[in-house]
């Protein structure tokens, strides 16, 4: 079983709650493969590869704020773009006359 020391990573983060936050937002992100991980594996859980990037200053609030800001406004695009090939008169609408007739 793997062993962490997290003085290092309070250290980093200010306090052990927020560290806890931190660690744990984190560590759902690697477990649903929202993110990949910073540092290697080592065939560690999720929650031991979050507390090694946070110890390693790679991984903190403000950083995972930007990305999830990031991820937000890549969807809205992406939902904007949906939006508006649906919206996009086509030559399947009802609207289409025919020019034989």
């Amino acid at each position: 079983m793997a062993r962490v020391t997290v003085q290092e990573a309070v250290e980093k983060i200010g306090n052990r709650f927020d560290l806890i936050l931190t660690a744990a937002r984190r560590a759902r992100q690697l477990q649903l493969n929202q993110r990949e991980p910073l540092v290697p594996e080592e065939n560690d859980k999720p929650t031991v590869i979050a507390l090694r990037e946070i110890e390693k200053g790679l991984i903190n609030n403000e950083i995972m704020n930007t990305q999830e800001r990031q991820d937000v406004l890549v969807q809205e695009k992406l939902e904007n773009e949906a939006v508006s090939l649906l919206t996009e008169p086509s030559l399947t609408d009802a609207s289409f006359v025919d020019v034989e007739a």
